[in-house]
């Protein structure tokens, strides 16, 4: 049976293989600690569930002691790419016979293909046995199918444009290195949600804040669900790790139970509000500073500035949608 784990030694072999590549690059003292960076990064993917959380919570600082090293050792304008991808235009960097025979719109059809096939695998995945046992674990059926897409993807990708063995690995080291340790904060900022769930602070914020609101006002209600999810997701920077506490602490208790507001809507809703958060929070590194990091942008918020009238427009349509939903 596929599952989580096929997923995680999958990226810690990849994360593995940067920590070589980065070796590899120079002897330099940013390389060695790059290299570090990803060998231990990758360890944890394939041995983390060995290792005691103790031991995993030591391993989360010895990262960040790296990243912090990393960031205040300074590094080339761009990584180099590697030796069988020369850096210049994506056309040139295509065998010649690939280039003159494939015209440019087929590369859209590896891009295209993955959602295409995740939409196949989560409509048909839990149909596929192995044996006695379903081909993908039912409880990981979206991540799981989306891995496989990718490979999938990947494998079309060879078929057309042909490039050698390990290009697309190295250029996928190139990228991480390029990026850096930003990488990780999405998957810490996660675990960081699990963490305020575990704390009760839900419960917590619900009692503060049930001596704060006004009783019978659905306005105030939701401004503070929208309100506190946007504004948690800011702090964080992750929307489904904010979402859990606000709708824990206020959409549940106040909004469904007390105004008698439908649960699905509510939670659809919030989620909508945790993303305006999103739009304009540094945190959410994968959506507001990886682009600037790879389009080598020199306003580090310039995503961001881009992103902040529509995340305050769509902030205010969400409050007022569920406000008006929840009086009718």
């Amino acid at each position: 049976m596929i599952g989580i784990d096929c997923i995680y030694t999958g990226l810690g072999c990849f994360f593995l293989y940067a920590g070589g590549r980065s070796l590899c690059s120079g002897f330099t003292f940013r390389s060695i600690l790059e290299s570090i960076f990803w060998t231990l990064y990758g360890l944890n993917f394939l041995l983390g569930n060995l290792f005691s959380d103790f031991a995993n919570g030591l391993l989360v600082l010895l990262l960040t002691a790296l990243a912090t090293g990393m960031a205040c050792v300074p590094k080339s304008k761009v990584i180099a790419a590697s030796p069988d991808t020369p850096r210049t235009t994506p056309q040139a960097s295509l065998p010649a016979a690939s280039a003159d025979k494939q015209p440019s719109s087929l590369l859209f059809v590896p891009l295209l293909s993955v959602p295409l096939f995740v939409v196949i695998l989560t409509w048909s995945g839990t149909s596929v046995h192995w044996g006695a046992l379903p081909l993908i674990d039912p409880q990981r059926l979206s991540q799981v199918a989306y891995v496989i897409a990718v490979m999938i993807g990947l494998g079309v990708a060879y078929a057309i444009i042909r490039p050698r063995l390990l290009t697309p690995f190295n250029e996928g080291v190139r990228l991480s290195r390029q990026v850096g340790w930003p990488v990780l904060l999405p998957q810490m900022l996660a675990a960081l949600g699990g963490v305020y769930m575990a704390a009760g602070l839900n419960t917590s914020l619900s009692h503060m804040i049930e001596h704060i609101l006004p009783s019978g006002a659905p306005l105030c209600a939701t401004l503070a669900y929208t309100g506190g999810t946007a504004l948690l997701t800011m702090l964080i920077g992750n929307a489904f790790a904010a979402f859990p506490v606000t709708f824990g602490a206020i959409g549940l208790p106040f909004l469904v139970t007390g105004f008698g507001a439908s649960a699905a809507m509510v939670a659809a809703i919030g989620m909508l509000a945790g993303f305006c958060g999103t739009l304009v929070t540094p945190m959410a590194v994968n959506f507001n500073i990886v682009p600037v990091s790879l389009l080598e942008l020199h306003d580090r918020y310039a995503v961001i500035r881009t992103q902040a009238t529509t995340a305050l427009i769509l902030f205010i349509g969400n409050t007022l949608l569920l406000y008006l939903m929840i009086r009718l």
